[in-house]
C-alpha cells in the first residue's frame, strides 16, 4: 500500500473501494465529529482517519434534483477527486455534501468549488514534517 492509497500503483488515477466511504456509520462518524468547510455549492465535512490515505464519501440529496442530475453530480465529483486527490492532505475522511444550488452547475463551476475545498483542506491540514501527504 502506498501513501496515495491502496491499489494506486495498479490503477494510476483509479478510485478503488478502499478510497471510498461506503457504510452509513462511516458517514455518520464524519458528520458528527468532523469539521465543516464550505465552498460555493459544496459543503465538506472532514475528520482525521488515522490512515495513510484520504477517503471520500459523496452525499447528493433528492432536493438537488432527479436521479439523472444526482448521478451527473456524483460523476463530476468522483472525476475531480480522481484527478486531484494527490493535492489533498493524507489521513482524512471527507464527506462532500452537494447543495441544491449545484443543480445546474457546469463542470468548470464544480471544479472551482472543488478547488476551494482543496485549498481549505491544505490550509487546515498542512503536511506534517517527515510524513507523506499525498
Amino acid at each position: 500500500m502506498t501513501a496515495a492509497g491502496p491499489g494506486a500503483e495498479r490503477q494510476g488515477e483509479g478510485f478503488p473501494k478502499a478510497l471510498r466511504l461506503l457504510r452509513r456509520h462511516e458517514f455518520l462518524q464524519v458528520q458528527e465529529g468532523g469539521q465543516k468547510f464550505s465552498a460555493d455549492c459544496l459543503l465538506a465535512l472532514v475528520k482525521r482517519n488515522g490512515r495513510a490515505y484520504t477517503r471520500l464519501g459523496l452525499t447528493v440529496s433528492s432536493k438537488v434534483g432527479n436521479a439523472v442530475v444526482r448521478v451527473r453530480l456524483r460523476r463530476l465529483l468522483r472525476e475531480l477527486f480522481r484527478k486531484r486527490r494527490g493535492q489533498w492532505p493524507a489521513g482524512l475522511d471527507v464527506v462532500l455534501v452537494v447543495r441544491a444550488s449545484a443543480k445546474a452547475v457546469s463542470f468548470a463551476e464544480m471544479a472551482r468549488a472543488f478547488e476551494g475545498v482543496t485549498r481549505k483542506l491544505q490550509r487546515q491540514f498542512p503536511p506534517t514534517p517527515g510524513g507523506a501527504s499525498s
